[in-house]
């Protein structure tokens, strides 16, 4: 048998020579060392052990770390607040609108939890943003440290800002950017009252309302407020890619959010800013401290203007104002958030005569041809427990013998202190029925316009007082409500409506600022109709001597300065008490025009200026101007 095994380390065969060999069906082997073998299978069973060894630190011993961290590598939704909807005036003019920014968001639960990794993050932050490190590391330290909700890094990025912090944001742990709207006001300061202004949502309006976040701003005042719920739209979702690292990986939006609705209102753009830069003429030229005036459509109570001095930048609050900055602006004495127009109360003066007037037409009290004796200037009232005491209550000046019409014109007090308390063979209305009446033109109660802050005023009578002041109530009580002075306090919206009911012929409309809404599409949602309060106040016979009163004021009293404007206007001054010491007074005026077919109404109070006919008259014979300039069409 021939051997297998042979000795071949100094033989070399060819590979042709075993081809050749006639015994080819025989193997060549070269015999495996023992050592070798058990070498080989060592090194494999060690290889093994390590591959089990690891993947038991990763699933047994390291399970649960990874398993974190491995829910945390994913994608993550988070609400985004909607574009809000526009404001126009009457003719499609902008007054509030929407620009995109850039901001930078951070999930608190996703940044660096060791102190020295959150150093170095925070300084590499701060020096892309430009900002004091401390800034940010402050800020920081006052968040959740678990909570998964973004909070507001950096607003409105710049763009060289924006650029560099997309090249950082993978080296940048819990931190991504998210596209949004801004609000912004155009010509802010004319509309600041009538728009109002946003503010950060707090945890109670989170409470009150679904949808909202703490990143979300909020109406907190005028349009924006009454009407957040069509301004608002609806919240959209963006989704955020992030890995086990808390690094942002990409952000997408994962749900568009809707565009609230679009607002438009019945004030004329260009009328508020005539109006305002008016005041404020008048306001520099008597040193006075605040004013406001109202102007209303006649027969809808539309209201076309409105305003309030002095007023604020609303932009200021959509930025998100600092606390000290908020409180400069509460703190300042001329209180420039709020609203006189709806909110200040004042003591009428003359301008409440006209209503006085109409009350004693209604009841028959006096015939308006009757004339009644204020040669004296004043009336000489004996006390009725003591003949000996006696009270004078003065006119401010002699007027002779004076029927309704010329009282009205040349504001004769002692006529009204007559047909108002009584005197001598008049009877007087009396306080009871001077309140039903004054309450019936919308005097001291609110009429509900569609802006917030809206104030009553105060018709005084004898419970009032007797619950205030403890005191009973005297006929002196009564002449001074008939002269508007007293505890009479009205607001600059209840004049102008008032004025409009006489003017129109008796019908007391709802004052409204909306005129309709439109959706994103331009389809109109709703038209607001106007609303009647009351109508018929009383015969529009006995409203046209009044009407005629005024008109007489402007030809021949108080508000003659008026009288040389292209079409005929109507009004009534007033000059009221401010202190006890009469050292100032706040001027009034009230009107409508054009007369013979009355559009529009306007009440106009400037606070500590002086007589009506020298600080309010000279604001309203420029507005009226302007108006007939630019309804010169309209007007017949």
């Amino acid at each position: 048998m021939p051997k297998l095994f042979k000795k071949i380390s100094k033989l070399e065969i060819e590979p042709e020579e075993i081809l050749l060999d006639k015994d080819s069906s025989g193997k060549l082997e070269i015999p495996i060392k023992k050592n070798g073998i058990l070498v080989t299978f060592t090194i494999a069973i060690l290889i093994l052990l390590m591959f089990w060894g690891r993947v038991f630190w990763l699933q047994v011993w390291r399970g649960n770390y990874y398993a974190e961290r491995s829910a945390k590598n994913n994608i993550r939704i988070y609400q985004i607040r909607p574009p809000r909807g526009i404001v126009y005036d009457r003719d499609g003019k902008t007054l509030a609108e929407n620009i995109s920014n850039f901001n930078l968001l951070a999930v608190p639960a996703d940044l660096p939890k060791n102190q020295d990794d959150l150093a170095k993050w925070s300084e590499k932050l701060s020096k892309i943003l430009k900002k004091e490190n401390s800034e940010l590391l402050g800020f920081i330290k006052t968040l959740d440290k678990n909570s998964t909700g973004p909070v507001l890094l950096a607003e409105n990025l710049e763009r060289n800002i924006l650029i560099t912090l997309e090249t950082q944001l993978p080296n940048l742990s819990g931190v991504f950017i998210n596209k949004e709207t801004e609000r912004i006001y155009i010509d802010s300061s004319y509309f600041s009252h009538l728009l109002g202004y946003l503010g950060k949502t707090s945890a109670n309006d989170i409470k009150d309302k679904s949808g909202y976040s703490l990143l979300d701003f909020i109406g907190k005042d005028g349009i924006e407020l009454q009407y957040e719920n069509e301004l608002r739209g609806k919240s959209g979702k963006i989704a955020v890619a992030v890995d086990s690292d808390n690094t942002v990986l990409n952000t997408i939006i994962a749900e568009e959010p809707q565009t609230g609705n679009n607002l438009t209102l019945n004030i004329d753009y260009d009328l508020q800013k005539v109006l305002t830069n008016a005041l404020k003429n008048k306001m520099v030229e008597t040193n006075s401290f605040g004013a406001a005036a109202v102007m209303i459509d006649v027969n809808t109570g539309g209201i076309i203007s409105l305003v309030s001095l002095p007023n604020f930048n609303n932009d200021v609050f959509n930025r998100g104002i600092g606390q000290s900055e908020y409180q400069n602006i509460v703190n300042n004495k001329t209180k420039p958030l709020f609203n006189r127009a709806i909110g200040g109360t004042y003591p009428s003066g003359s301008t409440i005569k006209p209503f006085i007037a109409s009350a004693a037409l209604a009841e028959n009290i006096i015939d308006p041809n009757y004339k009644i004796d204020d040669t004296l200037g004043y009336i000489a009232v004996p006390n009725q427990y003591n003949p000996d005491i006696i009270y004078t209550y003065r006119d401010w000046r002699a007027h002779g013998f004076v029927d309704m019409e010329r009282a009205i014109a040349v504001s004769a007090n002692v006529y009204f202190y007559e047909i108002g308390g009584g005197y001598k063979n008049i009877k007087g209305l009396g306080i009871e029925r001077i309140k039903k009446y004054l309450n019936l033109f919308g005097f001291g109660k609110t009429a509900n316009i569609d802006l917030p802050g809206e104030a009553s005023g105060l018709i005084p009578d004898p419970d009032c007082k007797k619950k205030v002041k403890n005191e009973p109530w005297v006929t002196g009580d009564t002449y001074n409500v008939s002269i508007g002075q007293g505890d009479v306090l009205v607001t600059p919206l209840q004049m102008a409506a008032g004025i409009a009911a006489i003017a129109n012929g008796g019908s007391l409309w709802k004052p409204q600022i909306l005129k309709k809404i439109i959706n994103d599409a331009g389809e109109t949602l709703k038209t607001v109709k106007p609303e009647l309060i009351r109508n018929n106040l009383m015969e529009n016979e006995k409203l046209k001597i009044i009407r005629e009163g005024m008109r007489r004021a402007v030809t021949e009293g108080s508000v003659w300065f008026l009288n040389d404007l292209p079409f005929k206007v109507a009004g009534k001054t007033g000059t009221a008490q401010v202190t006890n010491t009469f050292k100032k007074t706040n001027a009034w005026f009230t009107g409508f025009a054009p007369y013979d077919s009355p559009e529009i109404a306007m009440a106009i109070v400037i606070e500590g200026a002086g007589e009506g006919s020298t600080a309010a008259v000279p604001v309203a014979k420029e507005v009226f101007n302007w108006y007939y300039n630019n309804n010169y069409d309209k007007i017949k």
